[in-house]
């Protein structure tokens, strides 16, 4: 069963807040800053599935967790 997507926010948060605390008493390295990039990009996508399912739309994380954009960003993509 997949996991809500609230679920999925609320622990790339406390992922997040771990790292930010690491940062904050210098003992962050470049692994933890391009890990605190990724989990601010996946968070930007799973709010904007969140507000999709407020919506209506019927949200599946192993379906919809998908942003082409990072993995392939197609031929209509902007600066093609």
């Amino acid at each position: 069963m997949a996991q809500s997507v609230m679920r999925k926010i609320e622990e790339l948060s406390e992922e997040r807040e771990r790292l930010l605390g690491r940062e904050g008493t210098h003992r962050a390295d470049a692994g933890d800053r391009g890990r605190l990039e990724e989990i601010d990009h996946d968070l930007q996508v799973l709010w904007d599935l969140r507000r999709r399912e407020l919506a209506g739309e019927r949200i599946n994380l192993d379906e919809d967790f998908f942003d082409r954009y990072t993995v392939d960003p197609g031929r209509d993509a902007p600066g093609r």
